[in-house]
């Protein structure tokens, strides 16, 4: 998708020193950082729960609404539509530690704070408590599940036979492995007693729907918090093609179930899947559309790169680099858009860096200090990988504040990128955004 523009307008002094400042007048780093931090928080605005779910609506029962509220968004997902629940209506909100909604009060909701991205006793508990109130449900019943980034881990119930400890590893070396979340979430969905499909089939014969924010390439629902209400397609081959691939461990007695079918996932043909609905509120596409549209007010032309980019983090930031390069050589006034979730597949487990930032280091590299292109990199939900960081901001002079190409290098090789950024005071810090519609990175170029 690109969107072509008029030529920019002039500015006056005034103008120039406002939000929307086109960043080619300046090479003031601190300028081109206020304005690209600005663009970033427009291009959240739609994918807040308190706009994309504004106008949603669910089915109506004569009997209980249970809520189920998981993901880094929880809290602010259930104030979106607090007012529109029945008075009765209870239920349980599990999101990220240091994620809850300031001022949120969770009326007949309780609240756990669990670990992620690997999950911890907290988010086991709170998956058994999900589980035992889907059991409680009637056919007169709903269960409501709203799902956000980070349900994966927050929501961790371990299949038969498999401990928590068991799991933790699985999904660090999964984190390590470098694999696409698609992958990950087919094994995760094998390896649950709640994902895949199962909590909805536990509920039954209650009703069930599920209201998403996307934080999945290609928007699968499925795929989802590894959609524990939605029928999966994937099967216990697939699961264990992709931990061979990777050559992950798994306990004797779990490979042995997958091996043997005994782990598969409700299909969409179970009939405890029958009264099972989903729908998605917000998506990646709707934060790229936003973005571009505020980089055409400030002038440029906008190319869409995407909004369901994949692959190495590195590769994807030498790519965008080369393009930037090549349309500056055309004489043009661009912005580049994209979003999607990159992988680092890391080197140094003692590394502190996030997928964010070393596509934006990659890039720096790649560019080399090119004057008049710049941009930022950034997870929409506030936070690159396990850092306090949203990602980082690239002005043509950042390598220098690094010490240099050859130690900006050193810091990507390492997995260092937060330290690079740190350094050179690029880092972009917001703390929890309220959403997650995966990634999103901007270069400008003229």
């Amino acid at each position: 998708m690109i969107w072509f523009v008029t030529p920019k307008i002039f500015l006056t002094p005034a103008e120039q020193s406002g939000p929307y400042c086109a960043v080619h007048q300046t090479t003031n780093p601190d300028s081109i950082k206020a304005f690209l931090k600005d663009l970033y928080q427009q291009a959240l605005a739609p994918a807040l729960p308190g706009n994309a779910m504004r106008t949603l609506q669910w089915p109506a029962v004569p009997g209980r609404t249970y809520i189920l509220s998981v993901g880094k968004a929880a809290t602010q997902m259930v104030a979106a539509i607090q007012d529109r629940l029945p008075q009765s209506a209870a239920g349980l909100i599990v999101t990220r530690r240091g994620y809850v909604h300031s001022g949120f009060l969770p009326g007949n909701m309780q609240i756990i704070e669990a670990s992620h991205p690997v999950p911890d006793d907290a988010g086991a508990n709170a998956a058994q408590m999900a589980l035992a109130a889907a059991d409680r449900l009637g056919k007169d019943d709903l269960l409501l599940v709203l799902m956000s980034g980070g349900a994966s881990a927050l929501l961790p119930a371990p299949a038969d036979g498999m401990s928590l400890a068991e799991k933790q590893q699985i999904t660090r070396a999964l984190l390590l492995s470098g694999a696409p979340i698609h992958e990950m979430n087919i094994v995760r969905k094998h390896l649950s007693a709640i994902k895949g499909g199962r909590l909805a089939a536990r509920a039954w014969p209650a009703a069930t729907h599920m209201i998403a924010i996307s934080d999945i390439p290609g928007d699968d629902i499925a795929m989802i918090g590894s959609g524990p209400t939605v029928a999966d397609s994937s099967t216990c081959a697939e699961a264990l093609s992709i931990i061979e691939k990777y050559a992950i461990a798994l306990p004797a007695s779990t490979q042995a179930q997958l091996a043997s079918g005994l782990l598969e996932t409700p299909k969409f043909d179970d009939p405890k899947l029958q009264r099972a609905t989903a729908e998605i509120c917000a998506r990646p596409a709707d934060m790229c559309a936003a973005a571009g549209r505020a980089a055409q007010q400030s002038g440029y032309e906008v190319i869409m790169l995407g909004d369901a980019l994949e692959g190495d983090a590195l590769t994807l930031g030498k790519e965008h680099a080369l393009r930037a390069l090549a349309l500056k050589a055309e004489g043009r006034k661009v912005a580049l858009v994209s979003g999607g979730e990159a992988t680092v597949a890391v080197r140094n487990p003692d590394g502190r860096g996030g997928r964010c930032t070393a596509y934006l280091l990659a890039c720096a590299l790649s560019l080399a200090g090119e004057p008049d292109i710049c941009g930022f990199a950034a997870d929409s939900d506030g936070i690159d990988g396990s850092e306090d960081n949203a990602g980082a901001f690239l002005w043509p002079g950042i390598l220098q504040e690094m010490g240099g190409p050859g130690p900006a290098r050193q810091f990507l090789e390492l997995d260092n990128s937060y330290l690079a950024f740190e350094q050179a005071k690029g880092l972009l810090m917001t703390g929890p955004s309220g959403t997650n519609v995966n990634d999103l990175r901007v270069l400008f170029v003229g």
